[in-house]
């Protein structure tokens, strides 16, 4: 009798022989469905800053154009606009979940989205809504000096600038739309409000709440030494409310993989 084949069998095979675009359409119909069956409480609805005077601590980078990708630097700023523009004034409801695709949707050409650079399968290449992961690691570090939950983030999976990287490592959130999501759960017992921002010289985030008294946020990445292909960072936070004692988080290990000199030169014309 032949042997049957599992659905891990089928989803390494899918994987193997579907294009690149079907896979991310099947994985994103996945995920639409995950989320519908839990019920997950997303945050929709927009908010008045009026309502929020106080600021957890913000974070923002600078709009960094590497040399070599000068044709792209304009995608980069229009599409860091138009993707501050659907997430800035987001309200998060205590318990809900701010998704960062939920609010900014499909970066595609239809909706305005520019060509932009994008790492895929570890290779550095362009297209629609591109360069928009420095938005979602600005987001990312403001959601953690914010103390909001980490519910999904993703590192980048190569080191493709090496020392010329944009963001601290272990600190950076790289996203695929439907596939690799930025996601955060508020824990208090009040709203937050998220700010966010982007102009030619850099992408700025701050989350506000409607009370004075606001935990302090400490983050901090250990380095262990690299090895030759990869390397890793540990991030751990330490959130201590007002009056009270302080949590210690272990955030986990983000892993990146050296490219080749080879690699490196190819980033420079992508």
């Amino acid at each position: 009798m032949p042997a049957q084949a599992g659905p891990g069998l089928l989803r390494r095979a899918a994987r193997r022989w579907l294009p690149r675009r079907l896979r991310a359409e099947v994985a994103i119909a996945r995920r639409h469905l995950r989320d519908r069956r839990r019920a997950v409480p997303f945050a929709t609805r927009r908010g008045d800053a009026s309502d929020f005077p106080h600021a957890f601590e913000g974070y923002a980078l600078p709009m960094t154009i590497y040399p070599g990708q000068e044709h792209l630097a304009e995608g980069k700023r229009h599409n860091q606009r138009l993707m501050a523009a659907a997430l800035d004034g987001v309200l998060v409801e205590p318990g809900e979940v701010l998704s960062l695709w939920r609010c900014a949707g499909r970066p595609s050409a239809r909706r305005g989205y520019l060509p932009g650079a994008a790492i895929v399968a570890g290779e550095l290449t362009a297209e629609d809504g591109g360069a928009t992961c420095l938005l979602s690691t600005v987001l990312y570090n403001a959601g953690l000096l914010a103390g909001l939950d980490v519910v999904e983030r993703h590192a980048h999976s190569v080191d493709q600038y090496g020392e010329a990287r944009y963001f601290e490592p272990g600190r950076d959130a790289t996203i695929e739309y439907g596939v690799l999501d930025l996601r955060f759960g508020n824990p208090y017992p009040f709203a937050v409000l998220l700010e966010l921002t982007s102009d030619d010289e850099r992408v700025a985030a701050t989350f506000h709440a409607p009370v004075a008294e606001l935990p302090a946020v400490e983050v901090a990445v250990e380095l262990p030494p690299a090895g030759a292909e990869a390397w890793s960072a540990r991030t751990l936070r330490t959130v201590t409310p007002s009056g009270g004692e302080p949590r210690r988080e272990d955030l986990g290990w983000s892993v990146y993989r050296v490219p080749d000199a080879q690699h490196r030169e190819s980033a420079a014309r992508a």
